[in-house]
């Protein structure tokens, strides 16, 4: 039976650990919700950075078109797109894109030697899971939650909480404590529509900054985004059609 475990902010996380492993990065409320979006708008490869001077010195040495997004502690970065979700709009021709922020993209960099890795949002979680229970292996599943710059974050917690009660709903998996009440945390707030996460700290500090909006945007679209984002090569892609023919 596979185990699932959930580790509550990046700054836990054993990087040497994860090599064997399944991960999962979560950052609700801006950097995985902001990926999944630009997926679905024909934004591919997406390369996820750790702060703007990578970003900068990455979009030097790419020769193919390509949008800026990033943000430092809740604050625009000059030069960059703010990596708001609702701000993202369907670009006519596949261009890449190259995101740095303050938790989420870390989150990924630290998860980045597992043996698979997905990242994850209320927006695709339930897709994340689907994919994750047809994998053929026995891996350990270690769902990650960036946190709110070393803090714990309770929307990522509740994201992490959905993947687990989508795997519980296909099969039998080995919960760890952490699992469990993430699970249950997720379960309380779907049935409350998601309420508590308006006053959540990352909503508060999205209104301090003039994003008013953007957690109304992701809850409004939970489960509604078809993509399924794995970071292959250090870059990443759209899984999902390999999804849909491993249903047929």
């Amino acid at each position: 039976m596979r185990k699932v475990h959930v580790i509550t902010q990046k700054e836990a996380v054993a990087e040497e650990k994860l090599t064997a492993c399944t991960a999962i990065v979560i950052d609700v409320f801006l950097a995985t919700s902001t990926i999944a979006f630009l997926l679905e708008n024909n934004f591919e490869p997406i390369y996820a950075v750790k702060n703007s001077e990578y970003a900068i010195e990455l979009s030097k040495s790419q020769s193919e078109s390509h949008i800026l997004l990033g943000e430092k502690k809740g604050e625009s970065l000059p030069g960059f797109g703010y990596p708001d979700p609702g701000l993202i709009r369907q670009s006519d021709e596949k261009q890449g894109a190259i995101i740095c922020s303050t938790n989420g993209t870390i989150a990924i960099e630290k998860a980045s030697k597992a043996k698979t890795l997905f990242i994850s949002s209320l927006v695709n979680g339930h897709l994340i899971a689907e994919q994750i229970h047809l994998q053929q292996d026995n891996s350990s599943i270690v769902l990650i939650c960036s946190g709110n710059d070393d803090r714990f974050s309770m929307e990522d917690f509740i994201g992490a909480g959905q993947i687990v009660e989508h795997l519980m709903s296909k099969g039998d998996y080995d919960l760890s404590d952490s699992s469990k009440l993430a699970r249950e945390a997720y379960k309380h707030a779907e049935k409350r529509s998601f309420v508590d996460l308006y006053e959540c700290e990352t909503a508060h500090l999205l209104k301090k900054f003039n994003f008013p909006d953007a957690v109304e945007f992701v809850l409004r679209h939970h489960e509604q985004v078809d993509v399924v984002p794995i970071f292959i090569e250090g870059k990443i892609i759209n899984d999902y059609q390999v999804t849909v023919t491993k249903k047929m």
